[in-house]
């Protein structure tokens, strides 16, 4: 996983930009002047001037703050000061997230006019390493789908299907995994609740992680508890306990690199390059085991896990995690939703959750998180080191679609997603790669689960991959 060394260069022989070009790639010829800040950023302010129509991938351009960020970090550069391991890179952030003086929507109307003051601590690490925010991301309202459309923004669009075939980038950080896929933006930042960050990644060819729960703040994202000029993150909503903050990239040394940057301070970090592979005790499984998985994917994770070495997982505790999930997320007041604005104000979808929102008694709801206690635990008595199973049961699906079929089964976008919403509910880290294609030529990727805070094994087992 490490760079060579080499000067890198442009992409830039065929496209004559930098779009295209790899976070490390940027940030070392930033910092040697060898390409000014601005020069990067324009470059992408111009290929989302060209493909965003298109994409629908940004909801919020933020060109007059980037290029003015670009140029006092040129003028740092010529004073001869040190620039962080991001310097002038372009970055998105899914318009879930916080980020100070750029609007930040949640693709809701409720919150249309919304400018937030403080970046969410993710983006202000990301900031503090160089990068340069260039715009916010389409996302589902409040990231509740798993489809990325809204009635304020419209859907986004997958990059990688053609015009006449238009496939959508999955969700919620569907617009984020476009941005990114496009060449728009070099990398950026998602949210994970049931697979946000990995799902996207699995549609669009790209690299993400789901961290550790508690090794990246949850804080700044919306819906969430507001605290002066801060958006808290309310650890006594499902919400609030399960979804994270998690990077998308274009390879893994971005990952690794991004993943480092946004890390709180506190929680230890170790390189993935230390880890031996060949020492971890490695289970697969063809998916979680209540929901069909399409045939081609069950193909390539099984040969994912030829090449790795590992034996079939056969435990019992996997099964049960995606009706964990529902069931928790049955329980859901949404509260942090309601205390924001008129039920009016808010989309039909959102409307119609706060309407059925969940009425459980408390005894109902400890049991629940006494079975995921038992749980966790007894997943981490089965896996091993590492377990690797599908992102999805499909890949990405035309744009227009919200059942699917496999084999004899008609999926929602919510069971087809059931292999995540199974990891989710544990809180372990799951990395996502590509690995392969579809018959139709759409990526494929593999969720490598790791143990707690072991985030770097399942960084280096997906290099292995």
């Amino acid at each position: 996983m490490a760079v060579d060394g080499r000067s890198p260069t442009l992409d830039t022989e065929r496209t004559g930009t930098w779009t295209g070009a790899d976070a490390r790639s940027i940030a070392a010829v930033v910092r040697n002047r060898e390409v000014t800040a601005r020069r990067v950023v324009e470059d992408h302010l111009a290929l989302i001037a060209e493909q965003n129509t298109r994409l629908n991938a940004i909801v919020t351009v933020a060109a007059e703050s980037a290029l003015a960020e670009a140029d006092a970090l040129d003028r740092r550069l010529d004073r001869g000061e040190v620039a962080g391991p991001l310097a002038g890179v372009p970055f998105t952030v899914k318009d879930l997230i916080a980020t100070a003086g750029v609007r930040t929507t949640a693709a809701s109307r409720a919150l249309a006019d919304n400018v937030p003051v403080v970046d969410a601590p993710a983006v202000a690490a990301m900031k503090a390493a160089g990068a340069i925010l260039v715009g916010k991301t389409n996302t589902p309202e409040f990231g509740t789908s798993g489809l990325t459309d809204s009635e304020m923004f419209g859907p986004a669009v997958n990059p990688l299907g053609g015009p006449q075939s238009p496939r959508s980038p999955g969700g919620s950080s569907g617009g984020e995994a476009a941005s990114i896929a496009s060449g728009m933006s070099v990398l950026g930042l998602g949210t994970d609740f049931g697979g946000s960050v990995r799902w996207p990644a699995h549609c669009t060819g790209l690299c993400s992680i789901r961290p550790t729960v508690g090794r990246v703040s949850a804080d700044g994202q919306y819906p969430g508890v507001l605290v002066g000029d801060h958006v808290r993150a309310n650890p006594t909503t499902v919400h609030g306990a399960l979804q994270t903050v998690g990077p998308m990239t274009r390879n893994l040394d971005d990952l690794v690199l991004a993943l480092r940057m946004i890390s709180e301070p506190h929680v230890a970090w170790t390189d993935p390059a230390t880890v031996d592979v060949d020492t971890l005790t490695i289970t697969w499984a063809p998916g979680e085991g209540t929901v069909p998985v399409d045939d081609e994917i069950e193909d390539v994770v099984r040969e994912s896990a030829r090449r790795l070495g590992a034996r079939e997982y056969r435990g019992s505790a996997l099964v049960e995690g995606n009706e964990l999930f529902g069931r928790l997320r049955a329980t859901q007041t949404h509260a942090d939703i309601d205390a924001l604005a008129r039920t009016d104000r808010f989309g039909a979808v959102i409307r119609d959750l706060l309407s059925t929102a969940g009425r459980a008694e408390h005894r109902e709801v400890e049991g629940l998180w006494a079975w995921r206690t038992a749980l966790i635990h007894r997943l981490l008595d089965e896996m091993g080191d590492v377990l690797v199973l599908p992102v999805a049961s499909i890949g990405a699906p035309p744009l227009s679609d919200d059942r699917f079929a496999v084999g004899d089964r008609l999926l929602t976008w919510q069971e087809a997603l059931a292999s995540c919403r199974t990891i989710s509910v544990t809180g372990l880290p799951s990395v996502v790669v590509p690995v392969g294609r579809t018959s139709d030529g759409m990526p494929i990727g593999v969720q490598v689960v790791a143990r707690p805070f072991h985030d770097h094994v399942a960084l280096a087992v997906a290099a292995r991959l």
